[in-house]
């Protein structure tokens, strides 16, 4: 009985086991293939395919506890898995090009971000606050050395110090609210604590901890200032796994540690996130408008829409949690798909790096630049694009839940908001340039790119699948 037991562990938790063991290939293989080969984006992308095809399989409404306990299979964890695997694969594929044209160490950002995604994925299947821990830091330690990377840039240098170090202090933040609830509770397992009634002021206290390292890692203010300079400084592929994947990671951490934790402390971290969110999208959306980088401009954005996850997550039932991991999936498409049009430009000796670098780009390259108005149209929240389904899912819930109020000032935000996703179209469109279009766009990642902006039409029409998928892991 035992022995079966042991074997569905293993069997249950195969795309860890191949995802780590292909990490490792890739980093071994490495330094054994000439600058020029093909054969480690090859492998990469083979390894990602397999988890991929290990992850993917029917919702089927139960909750296994593998390991003793501290790893979850669960219908949640199924789609974060799978979702995080493809987007890992979309987000290779666009770096590739930029990683051989400045010839950056291919088997060092290959395997770092095999790894991360390791630690995302044992984020997504905890039961365990040490495992989360785990996860978390594998991660972590990953993306530190991806901003890095480039070591002769002092900008990139500059950003990757601010992010360990903030990074660091977040993580000091949630292990000492982890080691309260150890000393209180004596468990750090979540299916546990979630049965736990017992409300003191040291359990407040570990609550408010977590919730700060939390809103460390998901960058929502105050605890924001490493985000824009990690987007400005890292090496755009960098930036672009930064602004996607790991955003899916970030609302697991949250899903874990608040629904499956800390459900019975909902009125008291409920409160904190209220201040977190509106905060998040005031200064976000606002400071935005007054940035002229183009990366950093995004970064604050992406601030801002971590307060309309936020709104889903303080609401604290089933339709706030599916409408922020609805939120979250859809915001990785179309961050993911944004930078894919930053690095197709940079490949055809264009680089959009400063907002005047896109004055023109309507007539230089139409096609790539009617697909970065539909991204723009999406993440304002216009109709038509499914960025307008995310807003509305959040603000259904916040309204059903009778915050309305909160809604209010989210819809406000949103407009601000607006300003500078239609400045973005206006400097394409109705600006001129003196560039004219002489490089010819990379074929497969145009192709790739057109399907994956295409997408947020597609979407808006039909969004009930995704929606449900949503409704369905979460209940």
């Amino acid at each position: 009985m035992q022995i079966e037991t042991m074997i569905i562990e293993y069997i249950l938790a195969v795309p860890e086991i191949v995802l780590l063991l292909g990490a490792c290939l890739v980093l071994l293989t490495g330094p054994f293939v000439s600058a020029q080969s093909h054969w480690t984006f090859v492998l990469t992308q083979a390894v990602l395919l397999a988890t991929l095809y290990l992850c993917a399989r029917p919702f089927t409404g139960q909750a296994i506890e593998l390991f003793n306990d501290f790893y979850i299979d669960d219908d949640l964890s199924v789609l974060a898995k799978s979702s995080m695997s493809a987007f890992m694969m979309v987000v290779i594929l666009y770096s590739r090009g930029f990683i051989n044209k400045y010839n950056y160490p291919r088997g060092e950002y290959y395997s770092l971000a095999l790894f991360s995604l390791l630690g995302m994925m044992l984020i997504s299947s905890a039961n365990h606050l040490l495992m989360i821990y785990l996860g978390l830091e594998l991660l972590s330690l990953s993306m530190y050395a991806l901003v890095a990377m480039n070591r002769d840039d002092s900008v990139s240098s500059e950003a990757a110090i601010k992010y360990f170090v903030l990074g660091a202090i977040a993580s000091g933040f949630l292990l000492y609210g982890i080691s309260l609830i150890y000393g209180l509770t004596g468990t750090l397992f979540l299916s546990e604590l979630s049965v736990e009634n017992e409300i003191g002021l040291g359990i407040i206290a570990a609550v408010i901890f977590i919730v700060i390292g939390l809103a460390f890692k998901l960058g929502a203010v105050p605890f924001h200032m490493w985000l824009p300079d990690v987007y400005q400084g890292a090496p755009l592929p960098v930036t672009l796994l930064v602004a996607s994947v790991p955003k899916i990671a970030g609302l697991l951490l949250a899903l874990r540690l608040l629904m499956d934790g800390l459900q019975f402390m909902h009125e008291y971290w409920q409160q904190s996130l209220v201040v977190l969110a509106l905060l998040s999208l005031a200064m976000g959306n606002i400071v935005a408008i007054a940035q002229t980088n183009l990366r950093r401009m995004l970064g604050y954005s992406t601030i801002g829409h971590v307060g309309y996850i936020l709104l889903g997550l303080l609401v604290g039932n089933q339709d706030g949690y599916s409408a922020a991991l609805f939120y979250t999936l859809i915001y990785a498409l179309m961050s993911s798909a944004v930078f894919g049009v930053l690095l197709c430009a940079e490949r055809m000796n264009h680089p959009l790096e400063n907002l005047v670098d896109l004055q023109g780009l309507g007539k230089i390259y139409p096609w790539l630049a009617f697909l970065l108005l539909l991204l723009m149209f999406s993440m304002a929240g216009i109709p038509m694009t499914v960025g307008f389904y995310a807003k509305l899912n959040i603000l259904q819930a916040l309204v059903t839940s009778g915050w309305i109020e909160l809604a209010v000032f989210a819809v406000v935000a949103s407009v601000i908001g607006a300003f500078y996703y239609l400045r973005v179209i206006k400097l394409m469109y109705f600006e001129e340039s003196d560039t004219q279009g002489s490089q010819p766009m990379p074929a497969g990642h145009i192709s790739v790119l057109s399907i994956h902006a295409l997408l947020v039409v597609g979407l808006f029409l039909f969004p009930q699948m995704l929606l449900e998928m949503c409704k369905q892991v979460i209940g």
